[in-house]
């Protein structure tokens, strides 16, 4: 059973700021390389990433913005992980400048569909998969855990560039159904 559209406090939107309220832990775990609880809370901020979504569907608490929450909370959590992974643990810079500019992108086009149809665009399979495959390749390079964090991270920057696509035809098709 579900109720009505949810408003702003809500337990997935709760968990969408918990996930940016434990990047700052994250990351000071990364730079004094206390490995297992650093490992601990990426999982923990990496469980309010499902959670949210879970708890939202299944209690019916949806709201318009969560839609710009979540995403917006992992775009500020990979970028972050990605700068300090860059500066700290061999992470490429040109795969850091390529996530953030394309996450960039994303908000910027979907700020402008939400001013002129105002109407909150939502994430794409394409992204969903390159967020996890970002998200587990973060964790092999925070933890030192190589080759396989390098081979993660060519299957996410391929992830990236298909959904960096899909959003972006997805965003052209809306900006001409929508011009007068």
């Amino acid at each position: 059973m579900r109720g009505p559209a949810a408003g702003p406090v809500t337990l997935p939107n709760g968990l969408s700021l918990l996930r940016v309220a434990l990047l700052p832990f994250v990351l000071w775990t990364l730079w004094e390389g206390w490995n297992a609880a650093c490992l601990v809370l990426m999982l923990a901020a990496t469980a309010t990433d499902w959670l949210d979504g879970y708890f939202a569907r299944r209690l019916g608490q949806v709201s318009d913005l969560g839609k710009v929450l979540d995403p917006v909370a992992d775009k500020v959590c990979i970028g972050a992980m990605c700068v300090a992974l860059s500066l700290w643990r061999g992470f490429p810079w040109w795969a850091t400048a390529i996530i953030i500019g394309r996450d960039l992108l994303i908000l910027a086009g979907g700020l402008v569909l939400m001013r002129k149809a105002n109407a909150v665009p939502v994430s794409n399979q394409p992204g969903k998969w390159a967020a996890g495959t970002l998200a587990v390749t973060i964790v092999c390079y925070a933890m030192d855990w190589q080759p396989v964090g390098a081979l993660l991270l060519g299957i996410g920057m391929v992830l990236v560039m298909a959904s960096g696509g899909w959003y972006a035809w997805g965003f052209m098709n809306a900006q001409r159904s929508i011009r007068p």
